[in-house]
């Protein structure tokens, strides 16, 4: 079977781009909304089969609106689900075979196999003593296969039933039908109980020879058989539903069971490809995946007061233990930052100064001068040797306003330079709120496993529905913004300084705190880069809009690669991570193989969305880690050429990879501290020692600036 064949197959019959995913399906099913057709993976069904299930759910693609897919929640009215199913396949077959001739056979021939194959159990027993919508539905599909009588009152019914054209036709057909069993069904209650003798209007029958009122329902049920049974049953089952309660199967109405379809649900497991191993050989299709829904989106994002919230509620609950080891109040941390915030501050005017000197080049380099209409004075002299004695104008360049949005790793790795790289992150928020650029700072991981299962108040439980991306555990917590005044700034910026502290492996003997004792908003996870860009749209048109501006950077700052993307499949039992993925991300099918290059067109996809200017900060230190992050250039550089000049300058830069505008190796020095910018030797007993003490302090210092050199030069430009 060339399932490949059926994926272009689908495409061409549904005349649009559809995603074909095939796998451990229980049946073949269409998402009308994403538009993703799913095929089963059937054992020996043949072509016939499978173009018969294709051609179904083209019909569906292309003439069933979302509300009425046979898979949705809905319910009109009393009418069963099944009701709504069967005549709506009449009508989806019927117009698809109208409209491809050549697929009729196809149709014809699948049904005979599966009816040989008694997926429907018409092999065991008689179709002609079934209700009317099981007849119907073996009828419309067998077309004549197998032989189904009809009374002369069913047969207008049924006829207007395989003439339907519209949807609203199927709701009104499907009403008259659930009308008409339901009357014949009370008809045939009377005859039954004409037959048994009615019960006297006076009460003297045998059972009320007491006088008594029964209280319990088994005694009514032995005089009403299985009736007064299913009756007392569906009472209880409607007040339930009157409190709230959902029922995970849909309720029928007595008399209106359609075993025909029951049995088809049932018996298609039976038919699947059970090897997964044979199950993945068989369908090598890219496994498709609806995203993230915007209900795990917000459950994702914690917003600045919702963090700390969090913390205050955990200094409360251990108050005994914070002043010793927790970050949040811990003595030296409060101390340090007292004078470590007066050197960001100094650091943030001096770039500040820097920044606008590098505007006001970008602005005079790009500026024009015009000839004005007045004559200048100076040069009046000059009016036999020259034409040029009209007074200029020099109409500088107009830079567009921009927007920083800045999104940090917070995964365990970091923890050897989560210092440095914070401090950082603290000076460029304090430079944008000098020079006036609205800007947003987050931190992104993923909640460690021991965390996500504690009790700890405050992080949400995200379920992932079928399909979707896998996001448990993943969260983007707000740091600091431009929105916040000056002493909600401080207090932000210090949190980010302690729980840099507490993460750190290098942090001064001094401090003798734990991440440990920390609420698990501030913990370290791993690195969901993939999830935090498709967020990244979210929160960057919200921006954008918010503050008006022309240009927004997006900056991405990291030492990793993007977690792999796991899918909540509950029926595909064949997930295999380094599948091609078609990922939905807001509407466009992206596809890619592996996480990095998902992430690439994750980005693209970004930027599509957003308008953005798009940064990649890899955060390096030695060559393992230059390594990981050179991985994602597509160069022909040869590496060592690279990271010499990378030791040398403090950073490489590229244009166009990755999925970014910009991509920069920033060289991080593990050893290095942002504290001060004050030269304190360790150890100079000579003029030499303190000559090379001094000098490893300048080039320190020098490497440690280079982030937030390129962020400001790109914001100049």
């Amino acid at each position: 079977m060339n399932l490949s064949a059926q994926e272009y197959l689908a495409k061409l019959l549904a005349k649009e781009n559809l995603s074909v995913q095939h796998g451990n399906y229980s049946t073949a099913s269409f998402d009308v909304l994403n538009r993703v057709l799913r095929l089963p993976l059937w054992k020996d069904k043949g072509k016939d089969v499978y173009d018969l299930l294709v051609g179904h759910e083209v019909g569906h693609a292309l003439y069933t609106p979302v509300d009425g897919w046979h898979d949705s929640e809905k319910k009109i009215g009393k009418i069963p689900r099944a009701y709504l199913n069967i005549v709506e396949d009449i009508r989806i077959e019927r117009k698809i075979q109208e409209a491809y001739p050549g697929i009729v056979r196809r149709f014809r021939n699948g049904y005979k196999r599966l009816f040989d194959d008694d997926l429907f159990g018409t092999n065991e027993r008689d179709i002609n003593k079934a209700g009317l919508m099981d007849r119907l539905n073996v009828s419309s599909k067998g077309r004549g296969y197998i032989p189904v009588e009809f009374s002369s009152e069913e047969s207008p019914l049924v006829k207007e039933a395989m003439e339907v054209k519209t949807w609203d036709d199927v709701v009104v057909v499907c009403k008259k039908l659930f009308d008409f069993i339901e009357e014949n069904k009370e008809e045939k209650e009377e005859d039954e109980d004409m037959e048994m003798g009615m019960p006297s209007d006076d009460g003297d029958s045998p059972d009320d020879s007491s006088g008594e009122t029964p209280i319990s329902g088994d005694e009514e049920g032995e005089d009403e058989g299985d009736d007064g049974e299913s009756e007392s049953e569906g009472d209880g089952k409607e007040e339930e539903s009157k409190e709230g309660k959902v029922e995970s199967e849909e309720e029928v109405p007595e008399g209106h069971e359609t075993w025909t379809e029951d049995t088809h649900r049932e018996r298609e497991e039976d038919l699947l490809e059970k090897s997964p191993e044979r199950q993945y050989e068989k369908s090598g299709q890219p496994q498709y995946t609806s995203g993230i829904s915007e209900e795990n989106m917000d459950k994702i994002l914690y917003s600045y007061d919702f963090a700390k919230d969090c913390r205050e509620k955990w200094l409360t609950e251990n108050d005994r233990d914070a002043d010793g080891y927790s970050p949040y109040k811990h003595r030296a941390c409060l101390e340090d930052w007292s004078e470590t915030k007066m050197t960001y501050k100094t650091q943030a005017n001096l770039i500040a100064k820097d920044f606008e000197r590098k505007k006001a080049a970008f602005e005079y380099s790009r500026s024009r001068t015009a000839k004005s209409g007045k004559l200048d004075p100076l040069k009046l002299h000059q009016y036999k040797t020259s034409e040029d004695i009209f007074l200029t104008t020099t109409q500088l360049a107009q830079a567009k306003s921009h927007g920083i949005l800045m999104f940090l790793d917070l995964s365990g790795s970091m923890n050897e330079i989560i210092e440095d790289v914070t401090a950082q992150a603290i000076t460029i928020a304090m430079f944008c709120r000098q020079v006036n650029i609205p800007f947003a700072a987050y931190s992104f991981t993923t909640t460690s496993y021991w965390r996500r299962t504690s009790t700890e108040e405050g992080m949400r439980e995200i379920e992932s529905k079928e399909s979707e991306i896998e996001s448990e555990g993943c969260k983007v917590v707000e740091m600091f913004s431009s929105k916040m005044n000056k002493k909600t700034f401080d207090e932000a910026a210090y949190m980010m300084f302690a729980v840099a502290k507490a993460h750190s492996y290098s942090r001064n003997q001094k401090y003798h705190i734990s991440a440990h004792y920390m609420h698990a908003i501030d913990g370290m996870g791993s690195t969901p880069l993939i999830q935090t860009a498709m967020l990244a749209a979210k929160l960057t048109k919200e921006f954008t809009r918010k503050h008006a501006i022309q240009n927004t950077n997006i900056m991405f700052l990291t030492d990793g690669y993007p977690d792999g993307l796991h899918v909540k499949e509950d029926k595909n039992a064949n997930v295999n991570t380094s599948r091609e993925m078609i990922v939905n991300f807001n509407g466009k099918m992206i596809k890619g193989q592996g996480g990095r290059q998902i992430y690439k067109e994750v980005l693209l996809r970004l930027k599509e969305l957003t308008g953005a200017t798009i940064m990649g900060f890899h955060l390096a230190y030695d060559a393992s880690t230059f390594g990981q992050g050179y991985c994602n250039v597509n160069e022909d550089r040869d590496f060592p050429d690279v990271i010499k000049d990378w030791r040398k300058a403090g950073f490489a830069a590229w244009k166009n990879c990755a999925g970014y505008d910009d991509f920069f190796i920033i060289k991080i020095n593990r050893s290095a501290r942002f504290d001060s910018d004050i030269f304190e030797p360790k150890k100079a007993d000579t003029i030499n020692d303190l000559k090379r003490e001094f000098k490893k302090f300048s080039k320190t210092k020098k490497g440690n600036k280079q982030l937030v050199a390129r962020i400001t030069d790109a914001v100049a430009a």
